[in-house]
């Protein structure tokens, strides 16, 4: 009989060898379940390793995972992100989730998880209970680090997943809920290491002792803008259409005071310098 250990070496040896696939457009969409498809059919890849009956279908313009069978199962789908994410510029993972079930015989453990590493391996992995959500630890090795008592229950949740340096943060319908430092989990044994895979994205069932149901409707993820400065003093970039960009004002690159909200529709982005004296430094953050 394979140990635990094993199975979870194994369901991630297929996962890493399968998980390919590049985009590169600049706030993309790298799910969406309104197009009535599952994630292989958008690009990425789906691995299992199951004991007992795995649900994955369609269903409320969502896909939804439904491990609940038996604990031993691990479901989930993976993808690596291109262009590459660095941590230093930050990036943003977008992802709209609603939990209906888990199960866990390990308090370290978790039924649906969700991680995203950085160009260089280092991020973070989330792990979702129906009351809870927890960061995992990479020191001790995959144990329950800082959390946040939150019900993922109630209906579809946004959520914004920012990597940026050596923190992340995680909001839930815009209101920050857990932040914390970012991992290195690159001590994980197996046969193929997906913590040392670059631009490393899964969501679903990665351990043999927690099993989840979830309805995963979409995907995006959003780098930092490039900035752009007028002579006459306009600000510009290109962004998410609809998606909020706080602008910052510093005459000194340490104290930080918010100017502005900007939004497009079409995600060509602008704001007019009316500040005095005009000369400052400037920076967009996101979501």
């Amino acid at each position: 009989m394979r140990t635990i250990r094993s199975l979870r070496s194994s369901f991630f040896a297929a996962l890493t060898a399968w998980g390919l696939l590049n985009h590169t457009a600049h706030g993309q969409t790298i799910y969406d379940g309104a197009l009535g498809t599952l994630p292989e059919a958008q690009g990425w890849s789906y691995v299992a390793v199951n004991f007992g009956t795995v649900i994955a279908t369609m269903s409320n313009n969502s896909v939804l995972l439904d491990t609940t069978s038996t604990t031993l199962n691990s479901d989930g789908w993976s993808e690596i992100a291109a262009p590459d994410l660095i941590r230093a510029a930050s990036f943003t993972l977008l992802f709209t989730l609603k939990m209906n079930a888990e199960a866990h015989n390990n308090a370290n453990r978790a039924g649906f998880s969700c991680i995203a590493l950085g160009s260089d391996t280092n991020g973070i992995e989330l792990g979702f209970w129906t009351t809870t959500i927890f960061a995992q630890s990479d020191n001790p090795l995959f144990t329950h680090a800082e959390d946040v008592a939150f019900v993922t229950t109630n209906g579809f949740v946004n959520y914004a997943l920012t990597v940026a340096g050596t923190n992340y943060t995680l909001r839930a319908n815009g209101t920050t809920i857990l932040s914390g430092p970012t991992r290195n989990y690159t001590a994980f044994s197996g046969p193929i290491n997906p913590y040392r895979t670059p631009n490393f994205l899964f969501f679903g069932d990665d351990t043999t002792s927690a099993a989840g149901s979830a309805n995963w409707q979409s995907a995006e993820l959003v780098r930092s803008p490039a900035l752009a400065i007028a002579r006459n003093g306009i600000l510009s970039w290109t962004g998410v259409s609809n998606l909020n960009y706080t602008v910052l004002a510093s005459t000194n690159l340490t104290t930080w005071t918010s100017n502005a909200t900007v939004s497009s529709a079409s995600g060509n982005c602008f704001y007019t310098n009316g500040l005095t004296p005009a000369r400052r430094f400037y920076r967009v953050s996101f979501p």
